[in-house]
């Protein structure tokens, strides 16, 4: 294979799942290939028109083609609810059960999370709690405790957190690998070894905006902990 950059930037991503533009520079630089960041760009911007490798965020890259579309179908009569009694509120929602597939142990109960205004949060509660057996606003471990679950799901009311990922109304995955850890960490409803297959899971099998992931974690206080997941899991080296 001749040694232009576009196949030396092949030939690098070939066993990589991800990897940043800074790594890509890192190599070049230890091979003593010299070239300038437009030609990179130019190059890798070049590659993601061919399909050859796709984007995964600012400075991120992939070998995987595949993204994911969760399913919606578990939460969308709660958001129907939701839209109905308050068609102005901005809130993000997620559920346990649109990821199902990727639990190592069979599921029998669900968690769905509502993420809004803290002072809308009572009027969610009250309202939901009407059609909906189990709606728990902001509890901590110590008092789920003392909660008996619903068998089948129970809606936990949180605190919106100022983020882009949190203005969509259905959570994307980065969003929800976040919220999933905290709350795992909190209600105690998944151990960590749970928590790892499933980051495994869709790390390894759907492309994800590390970009996106990162900057989320590190507005959660667990940038470090997801730093370490993508170093065990994946390519991508961080400063």
């Amino acid at each position: 294979m001749k040694k232009t950059l576009r196949n030396i930037i092949i030939q690098y991503s070939s066993d990589k799942k991800y990897f940043s533009m800074n790594e890509l520079k890192e190599y070049l630089k230890s091979k003593n290939y010299k070239y300038s960041d437009a030609a990179i760009k130019k190059y890798l911007k070049q590659l993601i028109q061919e399909k050859e490798i796709y984007s995964a965020g600012r400075s991120f890259y992939s070998k995987i083609p595949n993204e994911l579309k969760l399913e919606t179908e578990s939460i969308e009569p709660i958001i129907e609810k939701m839209d109905r009694k308050f068609p102005l509120l901005k809130y993000s929602l997620w559920s346990t059960e649109q990821l199902k597939m990727a639990f190592h142990h069979t599921q029998n109960k669900f968690f769905t999370f509502i993420y809004s205004e803290i002072d809308s949060l009572i009027y969610i509660r009250d309202y939901l709690s009407t059609s909906m057996e189990s709606v728990i606003l902001n509890p901590t471990k110590n008092e789920t405790e003392k909660i008996v679950f619903n068998l089948r799901n129970t809606i936990i009311l949180r605190a919106n957190i100022i983020h882009n990922l949190s203005e969509n109304k259905i959570a994307p995955i980065e969003k929800i690998l976040i919220d999933l850890y905290i709350e795992s960490q909190r209600l105690d409803f998944i151990d960590e070894s749970e928590y790892k297959k499933i980051f495994e899971y869709y790390i390894e099998n759907y492309r994800i905006n590390l970009s996106q992931l990162l900057d989320y974690a590190e507005r959660r206080k667990i940038l470090t902990k997801i730093k370490y997941y993508l170093r065990k899991y994946t390519n991508p080296t961080f400063n």
